[in-house]
């Protein structure tokens, strides 16, 4: 059965979505659902034994035990052995999340290809790939049936391994309706009201069908903004940090935004658009319609529009991470043209990041996407600039370059598809993973 899909407002552990969740157990209708939430949430974090997880969840022994047989017999929890430790008595044993049992599947949706990335409970990556969209003209209809056969194909994996799916998270940018699934609008594909999420579903339905793979399940599909998801990725490595702003730098720029330990999602979600700040108000025309947009001055585009049209890095069906790798090539060979490109986007960086933090004030600004990748000439001058313009002594702000790269968002997609299973671990009772045979064109 499908369930409701909530955007992310929550940054701790303990809940990615939009519930607040209390850190001891909850007393309502449904106690055993909510107190095996918590000790799978707990043993998450790290394995421990039976006594140990009643001093960190407040639960009795007695509860304890009954609630890890319950998650034992559900495939989620594995007991390890026995250690000794030279008192009297029965020796502890460790207790884990069980790994390959359940999987999320994250798939970040950009103009040039498809990143999907698959994660179980321990947080192992069971797979990560790179797919080409295979349509310049990027036209709705082809993009989605070509994520329902990637989808497909690694659904058909999981089954085969025997590892449940309790949903797909796609990681779009835009501005998104979650109750239905659907892009209002993606100036990065040009995008107006696309039924994204229903489409997806139908179309890893019909490759499975095509595949002779009929019998294997199609998860529930929800949609989240990519930005917001590559925060929530990011900011496992910032975990004492509680406001933070992660830079998406790609054919567009985006933000995600952690304030007061909680992504921020907006009225209508639409927290993050950055990229469309109106930094130069004659500026150059945008993608959105209107003028002097900030990715207009730092977008990977924007960047390589002073090259031909038929130069290799404005290839625009070639992923931004090829076509950077050519960019950082041509820097180190001295390119002036590039060199001066450079400067002027250090200038717009500098400019629109002093609006950010002052607005935002956050701790840490982590870059990334191509923005990441010319760290050595952005981040020092920009750093010195905002340390000038800051407010206050202590105020300072970190900028740092995300380890993940272009995993961020479909890792934090990943990561979110899991959210059903841990809170309410019995939805495993219907996701069992059926075999097939057949294979996916």
């Amino acid at each position: 059965m499908a369930r409701e899909a909530r955007p992310i407002t929550d940054m701790s552990t303990a809940s990615l979505l939009a519930t607040t969740r209390p850190a001891g157990p909850r007393a309502h209708t449904d106690v055993r659902v909510s107190n095996l939430s918590l000790i799978l949430r707990t043993l998450k974090a790290g394995p421990l034994s039976r006594t140990a997880l009643s001093q960190t969840t407040g639960l009795s022994k007695a509860t304890v035990s009954t609630l890890v047989g319950d998650l034992t017999g559900l495939g989620l929890v594995t007991e390890g052995r026995a250690a000794a430790s030279g008192s009297v008595g029965r020796p502890s044993t460790s207790l884990h999340v069980s790994a390959g049992a359940v999987a999320g599947v994250g798939l970040e949706i950009s103009p040039d290809c498809l990143l999907l990335t698959t994660t179980d409970l321990t947080g192992q990556v069971l797979a990560q790939r790179s797919k080409p969209v295979q349509d310049p003209s990027r036209d709705p209809e082809a993009v989605i049936a070509r994520i329902g056969v990637v989808l497909a194909e690694e659904l058909v994996r999981l089954a085969r391994a025997g590892t449940a799916v309790p949903a797909v998270v796609l990681a779009q940018p835009g501005l998104l309706d979650y109750d239905t699934g659907r892009v209002h609008y993606s100036s990065a594909f040009d995008w107006h009201d696309i039924a994204l999420a229903s489409g997806v579903a139908e179309a890893i339905g019909l490759s499975l069908t095509e595949a002779g793979c009929r019998q294997v399940p199609v998860p529930p599909v929800l949609v989240e903004h990519d930005a917001r998801l590559a925060a929530l990725a990011v900011h496992d490595a910032f975990p004492q940090v509680r406001n933070l702003l992660y830079l998406s730098g790609g054919q567009g720029i985006g933000a995600g935004i952690v304030a007061d330990g909680h992504v921020l999602h907006g009225w209508m979600g639409y927290t993050g658009e950055v990229g469309h700040m109106p930094v130069e108000p004659d500026g150059a025309l945008c993608q959105c319609g209107r003028r002097g947009c900030w990715e207009t001055l730092i977008g990977f585009e924007s960047v390589v529009s002073v090259y031909p049209d038929d130069d290799p890095v404005r290839d625009v069906s070639q992923p931004v991470g090829e076509r950077t790798v050519l960019l950082r090539e041509r820097f180190e060979q001295g390119d002036p043209v590039l060199e001066e490109q450079l400067a002027g986007v250090q200038r717009s960086l500098e400019r629109g990041l002093s609006v950010l933090v002052d607005v935002l004030n956050p701790e840490v600004v982590v870059l990334s996407g191509w923005l990441a990748a010319f760290a050595d000439v952005l981040l020092e001058p920009t750093a010195a600039a905002l340390e000038e313009r800051r407010l206050d002594v202590r105020s300072l702000v970190r900028l740092e370059v995300s380890a993940l790269g272009e995993w961020a968002p479909s890792c934090g997609a990943a990561r979110v598809a899991l959210e059903t299973v841990l809170e309410d671990p019995t939805a495993m009772e219907d996701l069992t993973p059926l075999a097939c045979r057949g294979r996916v064109r």
